[in-house]
């Protein structure tokens, strides 16, 4: 990666390089010579953000203690939640939130008599919390379809499976869509997060949104209010009955605010604060192979 990342700067000698992740963020401000192009750096979720109590010993610590020390090789942090935004400021890095985008559809009303269908995406581990989902589905008392898109660790699988869910494993992407499309209601139990493409995806596909409160959700506008299992059971209960959020106008917000257009808006602002801060503060030379 590394190799192939340096190669690729030399050869097209670019305005800026854009990293995406906590991997190509690391290789790449480590990599790079500061004289290079300057360097927009997305986290899509720091590491540290993480439960201490489920990570690895010091991998809390290690990481933010890494971003810390690559903070002055980073020309900008380009965040895809305020929450985002403002970790990397309290870390030194200029920082600006930029919008993850889907294109988006109006809600669905749900008039079919069959049995409901919640459904949830991603990859199943302690950042998705399927525990609290278990917890929360003990609480519903509606009879409902639980489907969980993706895959993951065994044990958690296969509690997943005993408590009457469904889980599908890794899908591609037209199969997901499909199951979205099919769906009642999207629910989101992430611990920690910046933006997620699934809550997007869920937009994109027109179903109600039932997504447990945490920083960065909640810096995005999405309801405050769902912290425990109880609550989001409830909140899940009135859109099994009624198609609707208790508050659709913040689900109504969130998806005008992902936009193509006000992401390549926010981008192009980015990009070109970055080129005119390089052009002020450094000289770019050629990156050598």
């Amino acid at each position: 990666m590394a190799w192939a990342l340096r190669r690729a700067v030399a050869a097209a000698q670019p305005a800026i390089v854009h990293l995406h992740s906590s991997w190509a963020g690391f290789i790449g401000r480590l990599l790079l010579p500061r004289s290079g192009p300057p360097i927009a750096y997305t986290p899509h979720c720091f590491a540290f953000e993480r439960d201490p109590a489920t990570a690895p010993p010091g991998l809390v610590h290690v990481t933010r203690r890494a971003e810390q020390i690559l903070a002055d090789r980073t020309g900008l942090a380009v965040c895809v939640s305020p929450r985002e935004a403002d970790l990397a400021a309290a870390m030194g890095l200029p920082a600006v939130h930029v919008p993850n985008t889907t294109r988006v559809r109006a809600p669905r009303m749900r008039t079919s008599e069959a049995i409901p269908t919640v459904v949830t995406v991603g990859r199943i581990g302690g950042q998705k919390d399927p525990h609290f989902l278990l917890r929360t589905k003990t609480f519903v008392d509606i009879d409902a379809e639980w489907t969980w898109i993706g895959g993951g660790d065994p044990a958690l699988e296969a509690e997943l499976r005993a408590a009457g869910v469904t889980v599908t494993g890794w899908l591609p992407p037209e199969q997901v869509a499909e199951h979205l499309a099919a769906a009642d209601v999207y629910l989101h139990t992430a611990a920690w997060e910046s933006c997620p493409l699934a809550l997007l995806e869920a937009v994109a596909a027109g179903l109600p949104l039932v997504a447990r409160s945490i920083p960065a959700l909640d810096s995005l506008g999405l309801d405050p209010d769902l912290h425990t299992p109880e609550q989001v059971a409830a909140e899940l209960e009135l859109v099994l009955h009624t198609g609707q959020p208790s508050r659709p106008r913040l689900q109504e917000a969130f998806a005008a605010q992902h936009t193509p257009q006000a992401q390549a808006a926010a981008l192009t602002q980015a990009y070109e604060w970055l080129i005119g801060s390089s052009i002020r503060h450094t000289s770019r030379t050629q990156v050598p192979v």
